[in-house]
């Protein structure tokens, strides 16, 4: 099984940014699952610049991402795994307290592929207070584009990430790890009574001088709310690396939330 370049850098990423980005514009009342989502699509509207603090402005945002409450008491599903010809099949757990595990998958790196999608999926969804997740960050305002998306720049430690907000969602998040720059922006966002979570993204990997591009993957996820908590159900990844594509496909089956794990 191929080592995706996104399982590089991506769990490293994850780890500083901890949030979900999302990159798009306009709602459209379009329900998934009938939970009462709703599709933020790539069609663009205008938007007023806004009046507050860059800081106000991204908390907002961040504070508005779908999250896993503390009583969240995890899950355990039969997954399935494709990748090309290669096929797989196991079971995995998400305990209460965020940690994974995967069983009856023998390969290495098949396993390695699913418990990196799966650590990102309980990044995005824990819980973190914004005090305590940027609390050593300084904001600035940046411009405003003709979507109306809003630029603010981040400052922490000597590093300077940058992300557009619109309509109070993180849009795109800008990072650069090690020798290579990040840029996440999705396609797609599902909007739940509880916040947005990301349905469609893009990952781009670029050299920063030359901003010649090493690499892009896609991803599409499908969530369900099972027990009052949305889980991921189905993922397909779209791994774009010298002119190849590889698809990578995770289904989740028999999910079934955790009791009496806390």
């Amino acid at each position: 099984m191929k080592i995706r370049l996104k399982s590089l850098f991506w769990w490293c990423f994850c780890i500083t940014v901890t949030l979900a980005s999302s990159m798009g514009t306009q709602a459209i009342a379009q329900p998934l699952h009938n939970t009462n989502v709703v599709l933020l699509s790539e069609k663009t509207t205008n938007s007023l610049t806004p009046t507050i603090s860059a800081s106000e402005l991204f908390r907002h945002a961040y504070e508005n991402r779908y999250t896993w409450n503390p009583q969240f008491p995890g899950y355990m599903a039969t997954v399935e795994l494709k990748q090309g010809k290669e096929n797989y099949k196991g079971h995995i757990r998400v305990n209460s307290d965020m940690g994974v595990e995967v069983t009856g998958i023998d390969n290495k790196d098949a396993r390695q592929t699913l418990e990196n999608q799966l650590r990102m999926l309980i990044i995005h969804r824990r819980q973190v207070p914004f005090e305590v997740a940027h609390k050593n960050s300084t904001f600035r305002l940046g411009t405003t584009d003709r979507n109306g998306a809003v630029e603010i720049f981040e400052q922490e430690d000597h590093k300077e990430s940058h992300y557009k907000v619109f309509h109070n969602q993180l849009v795109q998040v800008n990072r650069l790890l090690g020798q290579t720059a990040v840029t996440v922006d999705t396609l797609n966002s599902g909007v739940t009574p509880q916040g947005y979570l990301a349905t469609r993204y893009r990952t781009t990997f670029r050299q920063p001088q030359t901003q010649q591009v090493l690499g892009k993957e896609e991803s599409e996820d499908t969530y369900k709310k099972i027990g009052g908590y949305y889980v991921l159900t189905h993922q397909v990844i779209k791994d774009f690396q010298q002119g190849q594509q590889t698809t990578t496909e995770l289904n989740f089956l028999d999910i079934q939330l955790l009791s009496g794990n806390r």
